[in-house]
């Protein structure tokens, strides 16, 4: 998006000078009451001088890459990802990489899933169609932090520097 091209022009990535911000029930899509799975790694950058946190090779391996576009991690190798296309083209969110990091592509992913649920047909759904179950809370993928790079930039993090910036973190 072009939120995320400013990010990485202004910013170029980010990992140690902020805290995810731990209030999840605020901005959390489908907060339990239990903290969720994530917890923030880094922001990716360009040229970042680690492989954790370079931007060009996270992409390297993404069997999602006409779905979601990767622009974080966090300590455990869950995704953060803006949402490429669909009803929530540009939101933010992370994704659990246990549902699939054996794969290496897609179908075989779709496969996975079609032999273990009672989702039939994944591949013939038009990619618009595929990242709308993808992204359903039903389907249990992704949990939504922000609708934009933006907001998920001004509400998801405390800066930590000579101000700490706290801001209303809702999500609706």
């Amino acid at each position: 998006s072009d939120e995320y091209s400013v990010f990485l022009l202004d910013q170029n990535g980010f990992n140690d000078l902020v805290f995810f911000n731990v209030d999840y029930k605020n901005y959390t899509t489908n907060y339990t009451d239990e903290e969720p799975w994530q917890l923030f790694g880094c922001l990716y950058g360009l040229d970042a001088g680690s492989d954790y946190y370079d931007l060009q090779l996270a992409q390297e391996y993404n069997i999602f890459e006409s779905i979601f576009f990767k622009i974080g991690t966090d300590p455990g190798g869950n995704e953060f990802v803006e949402v490429l296309q669909g009803d929530k083209k540009g939101w933010i969110g992370c994704i659990d990489h246990d549902l699939y990091i054996t794969h290496d592509t897609l179908d075989s992913f779709m496969e996975e899933v079609e032999e273990e649920t009672d989702y039939e047909n994944l591949k013939q759904l038009s990619s618009e169609d595929l990242t709308e179950l993808l992204i359903s809370e039903d389907f249990g993928m992704i949990n939504f932090h922000a609708k934009s790079m933006n907001k998920f930039l001004e509400n998801c993090f405390i800066i930590k520097d000579q101000t700490i910036l706290i801001k209303d973190l809702e999500v609706k």
